[in-house]
């Protein structure tokens, strides 16, 4: 019988809240589970349903929708377009089809993207084809088409156009990052300002009776002013998204820029889903066409038992892949996106103040030097290190309410505000986000966090001979050869902290190499969302315990006997198995995904009430 993840009270009538469960198996039970990665787990339509012949289902049950790659030979794909996108055959000998699918968009600019309809049968998303090696599918490759764009008015757009059709990043999510690209001013001082007085620097010549300029009068304007809706013309105060309490706009996925969005003269303001502002100053928005891959991979039969939850002491997820040009190939199990899985940060002191401060000689993204006393064991001076975060004194309060003057500071509506971080700490590339990341004890103890970083995890046994703590796994996407985030078109040099620009023999990845991402499905920030939906059997079966996903609907389509299958805002199906997408995004050149292998282990002596 095939399970799916229903709430338990719909699909067993009568369950409520079930006593301590015991248990005859030893107390620590570890599950393990493969997946080959094919065109059969290409995801197609917005509920869910995957590329495979007519009248199949896939693993998850739910009737498959062949119309999602053309040109292939099997039942029910079409002949694709004459006048569209044709297979071809690639440089490695494998033939790659045309896709047509949900996650693709129409733009116009100063207007917007649109949504384009499956049934268009424009096949302009990308490509995909099976690897076979001795006529096995070993693995899926794919490239996607072009990243569409569109233009619109600064300081509204994501991205800065150039002549000759360069694009670079404008947009962050920390106000600190921002400030530091467009002003000398600084919130938050440390670079132009004096990091110790705070006081704004003044700029001048050699010989300053030739000019000077002073940075206090290059604050931004930070009076933003609602666009669209019905707050249009107020001011932007609050980062809650409607149609929460107290929200003022929606979030905005990046689609208009004629609502939900508020901008002053220097810069912009959207939200995310989860009420992270999106800082923005550009001429540009893209929106990448996705191609997705669903894979429902089998769970234990026993944590689907009526009641049924023990604690999950270790979770990773190994992706064999190659190596991507683009650092934001998402990977989402369970349709959770995760910001609190880091990998490895900056290294820092912290001082006697409460602020921090840098440990290495290093750079940051934009080429600005940080410079330290490298090699000194006592704790390194505000005035010598570089101030990665600030004291108490700089940190805005999020429930205050500022001016409207150039002079007054803006809305504490990002963590780099309320926590009073630089732009260091966030543009230092001292960091890897694709390593895991621990820490000495002792040294942590005493405000030393000098992160030490591995491509793998360690076993216990391993920290214990080190004096290591865990402090996070990687982020949580396809490892790449940028650092993405704050530093997006920088590579990763093989020799941390040398100096920019890298020669090919200083890349640390190699685009098109294979290599094995593993990520800690246990990372989460405990603090700010509670218990990780994951931390327990129940959030990886029942939907109902995952608070961090919406149910958008169900989907009929499926095989006799089994009930409507839940599907999120996101389209991802949610199952009574381990509900895995990955997402590759804007990878014109070629990358290839080979498996997927889940390693759980549970503590089956201690189990959970379902009603904890």
């Amino acid at each position: 019988m095939k399970f799916h993840k229903t709430p338990l009270a719909r699909a067993i009538p009568g369950i409520g809240s079930i006593c301590l469960l015991s248990s005859g198996l030893a107390s620590a039970a570890v599950y393990e589970t493969e997946h080959t990665f094919s065109v059969l787990d290409l995801q197609g339509t917005g509920q869910g349903r995957n590329f495979g012949p007519r009248n199949t289902y896939n693993d998850a049950g739910i009737l498959n929708w062949p119309r999602a790659i053309c040109g292939i030979d099997v039942r029910g794909s079409e002949a694709c377009p004459l006048d569209g996108p044709q297979p071809f055959v690639d440089k490695g000998g494998i033939t790659l089809y045309p896709v047509n699918t949900k996650f693709a968009f129409d733009v116009v600019d100063f207007l917007g993207a649109q949504v384009v309809g499956i049934n268009d049968g424009e096949y302009g998303e990308g490509w995909v084809g099976d690897i076979t090696e001795n006529g096995e599918v070993v693995g899926v490759k794919v490239s996607n088409a072009e990243t569409d764009t569109y233009k619109v008015k600064p300081p509204l757009g994501t991205w800065c156009q150039g002549l000759g059709g360069t694009s670079i990043k404008c947009s962050t999510e920390h106000y600190t990052v921002m400030e530091h690209v467009l002003s000398c001013h600084e919130t938050v001082p440390y670079f132009y300002a004096d990091p110790v007085t705070g006081q704004q620097a003044l700029l001048s010549f050699p010989d300053p009776a030739d000019g000077t300029f002073d940075c206090t009068n290059a604050a931004l304007d930070d009076n933003l002013l609602i666009i669209g809706g019905a707050n249009d013309g107020l001011r932007l105060t609050s980062v809650t998204p409607l149609p929460e309490a107290g929200g003022q706009i929606y979030a905005n996925d990046n689609t208009t820029v004629l609502s939900d969005i508020a901008t002053g003269t220097d810069y912009s303001v959207t939200l995310k889903d989860d009420g992270k502002p999106l800082y923005r100053w550009g001429s540009l928005i893209k929106r990448p066409r996705d191609i997705r891959f669903y894979v429902p991979m089998p769970l234990p039969a026993q944590w689907k038992e009526p009641g049924v939850d023990y604690p999950v002491t270790r979770a990773e997820l190994q992706i064999t892949h190659w190596i991507t040009n683009n650092p934001n190939d998402q990977v989402r199990p369970e349709d959770l996106e995760n910001e609190a899985a880091t990998g490895r940060q900056v290294s820092y002191q912290e001082e006697g103040d409460g602020s921090w401060t840098s440990l290495y000689d290093c750079y940051e993204g934009d080429g600005d030097y940080l410079p330290t006393e490298e090699g000194e064991t006592d704790p390194v001076p505000i005035g010598a290190g570089t101030v990665l975060r600030q004291t108490d004194t700089y940190a805005l309060d999020p429930m205050a309410t500022p001016g409207t003057s150039r002079n007054d500071p803006p809305y504490a509506f990002s963590s780099d505000l309320v926590g009073a971080f630089t732009n260091a700490y966030y543009t230092s590339i001292n960091r890897d986000p694709f390593e895991w990341s621990y820490v000495n004890v002792d040294d942590a103890a005493a405000g030393t966090y000098d992160f030490v970083g591995t491509q793998w995890p360690l076993s216990e046994a391993e920290m214990d001979a080190q004096n290591l703590e865990l402090v996070s796994g990687p982020r949580w996407r396809l490892k790449a050869n940028k650092f993405g985030q704050d530093i997006p078109g920088l590579e990763i040099p093989l020799i941390e902290c040398s100096a920019p620009p890298f020669g090919h023999d200083n890349i640390k990845y190699e685009v098109g190499s294979i290599v094995t991402t593993v990520i800690n499905l246990l990372d989460w920030d405990e603090a700010t969302n509670g218990p990780s939906p994951l931390s327990s059997t129940r959030g990886w079966v029942d939907v109902t315990a995952n608070d961090f996903v919406e149910v958008a609907g169900y989907q009929d389509k499926v095989e006799d006997g089994l009930d409507p299958v839940p599907f999120t805002t996101n389209s991802t199906p949610m199952t009574s198995d381990f509900d895995l997408v990955v997402y590759i995004k804007g990878d014109r050149k070629s990358t290839a995904l080979y498996s997927a292998r889940l390693v759980v282990e549970t503590d089956e002596a201690d189990a959970l009430s379902v009603g904890d």
